[in-house]
């Protein structure tokens, strides 16, 4: 039927419930990745009757009043959080201004230098600060009492203090990241009307810049704040001394005890997954209804402000995080890798490389490990970013209904701590008829869903870019849908695959508490079997170990940027 002249032309409904198979066959396999291990850990946290029960058989709240006599476990985590989070927003926020918003001195040099602690890993920052703040034995702490005289330490790394301080220092990276990545793209005219009323460079940051952010600030505060929740290493290896129990050592604790104490761990991840979930509720909440725009319709160059006298005390401000966060910890590591006892000594003639020897190639685990989490890697990265790419392009190409659906289902897992959904995942593994427990596809499945919501983020950004007139003009010239994905869309796409894949990798490689439960004797992967290392004793060896893996991550890093330099030239 064709329309009067004077009639409008029939539109399209807005919403369709026509589902096609690109949205609905995604969506059903990530809900049952997610969704039965949640059913395993939530009827387990109300299970009242066999503990081995896969479903619980018996219900009751008999678990949740136990953890009433283990509040100090919630008490302790939410600590650490709150602490460590706002330690580390604070030093994101000083770090990201000085860097995108003033003039400081090898403001580049340093934005690679601060961006690397973040994917060495938390396991290799305990690592190394449990040999640089022991209250005796520390170097720090031997430094400062040879040159005083006095007898007491400086620093105790294993107290409260100590493990906010390191989660602080090695999750800081991620919030320079988010607010310079906001600041960066901020009309620098905001901030000088602020300076023509009459405001000082550092009122206008506090009183302008930093309410302006707080979109950016919050969203990496909320980053912090979950990983924090969740985080096993930092906490585990810096406060088993002192007997200082947050929920996920205590978690891995009911689970290694003799019998495993299954319900109530599963009520303690449960009320961690509660956590995260009032945490993103409280940023909706926060941000609803207000305006944050930063951005105007006009062409602008962002202007670094000129500190004056203030640039050197910034830049010994960015130097000290360097020294922290960097080059104490790994070369801590690096000389403790040489030595022949636990004891640090700077005599020369008594260093060694067999450490090396006996992890790279004499010791089958190490070795095998080594191998093992190269493997897993690889893997991850292509197959983590080939599944995220097909959902972004879905996402922002597709005409099927669901799809906003979709993208909130791949970001699902970033609201379970690792430790909490590889507990989970464990338990749906033991349940299927495929024997899965103690190989690497165990890890490199679990793996592929715990990093999807980073991999997608990563792809996402890249397909928008891709302006659709580009594939519509290939269809046009008769190309079908295969050689318009081979010919136009995959080119365009590689530097993100790339970067995204080498991002996987990294990840991947320095993970723990994805794959505490999930490898076996015949499958050991690096953050294990550091892990495994550090509670034997043996610190040269496992320090060897964590260089070894330390390496890794920076090549891939190198990788990284390289492939981001040539693309920039491109």
């Amino acid at each position: 039927m064709i329309a009067d002249a004077g009639e409008p032309a029939a539109v399209a409904p807005p919403y369709s419930f026509n589902v096609r198979p690109e949205v609905w066959i995604p969506l059903v396999l990530l809900f049952g990745a997610l969704g039965y291990p949640f059913f395993l850990l939530l009827t387990s946290a109300f299970n009242v009757g066999d503990p081995q029960a896969l479903p619980a058989v018996e219900y009751g709240l008999a678990n949740f009043v136990a953890l009433t006599g283990h509040l100090d476990w919630i008490g302790n985590t939410l600590l650490v959080a709150f602490g460590g989070t706002a330690l580390g927003i604070s030093i994101g926020v000083v770090l990201a201004w000085v860097i995108h918003r003033t003039t400081l001195p090898g403001r580049r040099l340093f934005e690679l230098l601060i961006a690397i602690p973040y994917p060495l890993g938390p396991l290799v920052g305990a690592l190394a600060w449990s040999q640089l703040g022991a209250p005796r034995d520390g170097l720090i702490n031997r430094v400062y009492m040879y040159m005083t005289g006095s007898s007491n330490p400086l620093i105790d790394i294993y107290t409260p203090l100590g493990i906010i301080f390191v989660e602080a220092i090695f999750e800081a990276p991620v919030a320079v990241l988010i607010i310079g990545a906001a600041m960066q793209r901020m009309d620098p005219a905001l901030e000088e009307c602020s300076s023509i009323f009459g405001s000082g460079k550092i009122r206008t940051a506090w009183k302008v810049t930093l309410p302006l952010m707080m979109p950016a600030i919050l969203s990496a505060a909320l980053f912090m704040f979950t990983s924090m929740i969740g985080s096993f290493a930092i906490p585990t290896m810096l406060g088993t001394s002192s007997r200082f129990y947050v929920s996920t050592n205590a978690i891995y604790v009911l689970l290694q005890g003799y019998p495993p104490n299954y319900p109530l761990a599963a009520a303690l991840g449960l009320v961690l997954v509660a956590m995260t979930a009032v945490a993103v509720w409280l940023v909706q909440r926060v941000l609803r209804g207000r305006t944050y725009a930063v951005i105007s319709g006009k062409n602008y160059r962002p202007r670094p402000v000129n500190m004056g006298r203030w640039t050197w005390l910034l830049f010994a401000l960015a130097c000290a995080y360097v020294l922290l966060s960097l080059i104490l910890p790994l070369g801590t590591l690096l000389v403790a890798s040489f030595q022949t006892s636990n004891a640090i000594v700077f005599d020369f003639a008594t260093w060694t490389l067999r450490n090396y020897v006996y992890v790279m190639f004499d010791f089958p685990t190490t070795r095998e490990a080594i191998l093992n989490s190269i493997l897993l890697g690889i893997a991850t990265g292509v197959i983590g970013v080939a599944c995220a790419t097909f959902i972004a392009v879905v996402t922002h190409r597709s005409r099927s209904a669901g799809r906003p659906l979709l993208e909130q289902v791949t970001m699902l897992p970033q609201a379970f701590p690792r430790l909490i959904f590889a507990f989970g995942f464990l338990w749906m593994i033991l349940t299927l008829p495929v024997q899965l427990y103690g190989t690497l596809a165990a890890v490199l499945l679990a793996y592929i869903i715990v990093f999807l919501p980073l991999a997608y983020r990563g792809m996402s950004g890249v397909v928008v870019q891709i302006d659709k007139a580009l594939e519509e003009a290939a269809r046009i010239s008769g190309a079908n849908a295969a050689r318009v994905a081979r010919t136009v869309t995959l080119p365009l796409l590689r530097p993100g695959l790339l970067a995204t894949g080498v991002l996987l990798f990294m990840v991947s490689v320095r993970e723990i508490s994805a794959s505490l439960f999930l490898s076996g004797p015949n499958s050991p992967v690096l953050g294990p079997a550091i892990f495994s290392f550090w509670d034997s004793g043996g610190m040269p060896r496992v320090s060897a170990l964590a260089v070894v893996q330390a390496v890794i991550i920076l090549i891939a890093l190198t990788v990284v940027r390289y492939l981001a330099n040539r693309n920039a030239k491109v």
